[in-house]
């Protein structure tokens, strides 16, 4: 049986109130609301806690509606005494949701995982508010918001107003929410990546915050790097001066860069060529910071960490043995990482299938990234930075090769577990984030649609 049905609410987290020139008003980026001076005195009391906002006097109650419609407030609905779920805006809403309930149904868009403190909480990156459910006949009303069957343990009233909440909040719709090509070109995971990693809509990271907050200071041990498995290759360090005089003017480069697939298999690139081009990309120095040593690329990497790191699979290289090799940046040498040919052809078959390339690459150029290098210092951007860093080593790579003679071919996935078949890395704390193919361009090459 159904209990009084009422709401206590807060000021949503991140909003601050106080007075300027032009009055007294609420703040909460990207949001601002003008409030009367008379109101102060309610916004600080939602500020310091949670109220019954029954318990607010008569006429404060048009402002808390007020706010609450506007998404300025966090409101638990209880029936009873039993919380049934909570609305928890990140913005204001744009305008009024659908009006019917009773034709809804959760969009596409919305994810629904384990809340921190309890209950199931759904998100959407078309959504101003999350909602949390505390109950298992919330949890139906969630799950299927355009049912006429009574949840169980819910009041018809609560779970009209989680209804209502879900649609206006944009966590469920009505009628073809794909209709416009605009909508539709978005994946779930595309679109909640796209907004996390720019801030937008206060999405916040693990810890709650959001940038460089360098939140996990404490759990920090850089593991991955594992010992080689053999002799270590010594490579040669190419004739900088040599280099920088032969080499052609960046933007002759940047005109003749082309996406190369057809390795010369008559004439496999070098151990010196590969070296080379390894050393131009990727030797690492350390260099003093006001916050301490850090490495020195030629690319440049976000804070400074340079968690990438680049593994060879040899195929075709003459003066190196077939293998799988470790990149030391700092030592320039090739560090034997296990042999597993079954593995490495899986590698190199995906390369050439995923480029429809003729024959297997001479180099497969994998590239990792130590995820704790980067992800203890920022929350809500990592991976997104990590994948800006990769591109502009991609790029590094192709004007190397692009100088220097040889076919280079970024490709778009791989086979990632074949890599931690051979390696034995944990993928949550080091996997492969790109691919780049590597060898001696052959007499007849097709660039069509890689300019």
């Amino acid at each position: 049986m159904s209990g009084t049905v009422y709401e206590t609410l807060r000021l949503r987290a991140g909003v601050s109130a106080g007075r300027g020139r032009s009055g007294v008003h609420l703040v909460g980026y990207p949001d601002v609301r003008p409030i009367g001076g008379d109101d102060l005195a309610v916004v600080r009391a939602l500020a310091s806690g949670e109220h019954r906002a029954d318990a607010f006097p008569p006429p404060a109650r048009r402002l808390l509606s007020g706010l609450r419609e506007d998404g300025w407030l966090v409101a638990t609905v209880y029936d009873g005494d039993t919380p049934v779920y909570t609305l928890d805006p990140q913005v204001c809403p744009d305008g009024d949701g659908p009006a019917d309930p009773a034709v809804g149904r959760l969009s596409r868009f919305t994810t629904i995982a384990a809340a921190p403190g309890g209950g199931l909480r759904a998100t959407s990156p078309r959504a101003w508010a999350s909602v949390t459910v505390h109950t298992p006949g919330a949890l139906a009303v969630l799950a299927d918001p355009g049912s006429r069957v009574p949840p169980p343990g819910v009041g018809a009233r609560a779970a009209a107003m989680l209804r209502r909440d879900l649609l206006r909040a944009g966590l469920a719709v009505t009628g073809d929410e794909d209709a416009e090509f605009r909508v539709r070109q978005w994946s779930a995971v595309d679109l909640a990546f796209h907004r996390s990693s720019r801030g937008i809509d206060g999405e916040v990271g693990v810890a709650g915050g959001f940038g460089a907050t360098y939140w996990g200071r404490e759990h920090v041990t850089d593991a991955g790097h594992r010992p080689p498995s053999g002799p270590v290759t010594e490579l040669p360090r190419p004739d900088l001066a040599r280099v920088v005089a032969a080499d052609p003017k960046l933007t002759e480069v940047l005109q003749a860069r082309r996406s190369l697939r057809d390795h010369d298999a008559a004439r496999p690139i070098t151990l010196g060529q590969l070296a080379e081009f390894l050393h131009r990309c990727a030797a690492t120095a350390d260099h003093p910071t006001p916050h301490g040593d850090r490495p020195r690329r030629a690319y440049p990497g976000g804070g400074g960490v340079h968690e990438l790191e680049l593994y060879v699979v040899a195929h075709q290289v003459a003066g190196l043995e077939p293998g799988t090799y470790h990149y030391d940046g700092y030592g320039h040498r090739l560090e034997p990482v296990g042999r597993q040919a079954g593995a490495e052809r899986t590698l190199l078959e995906a390369a050439r299938s995923m480029s429809d390339a003729p024959v297997m690459p001479q180099v497969l150029v994998l590239v990792t990234a130590r995820f704790e290098r980067l992800m203890w210092v920022y929350e809500g951007l990592a991976y997104a930075l990590i994948l800006k860093n990769l591109g502009v080593l991609v790029q590094t790579m192709y004007l190397v090769a692009t100088a220097m003679g040889l076919g280079g071919c970024a490709l778009g996935a791989g086979a990632p577990r074949a890599f931690q078949r051979i390696t034995g890395a944990d993928p949550l704390s080091e996997d492969v984030v790109g691919e780049f193919m590597l060898g001696t361009v052959a007499g007849e090459h097709d660039t069509e649609g890689n300019a």
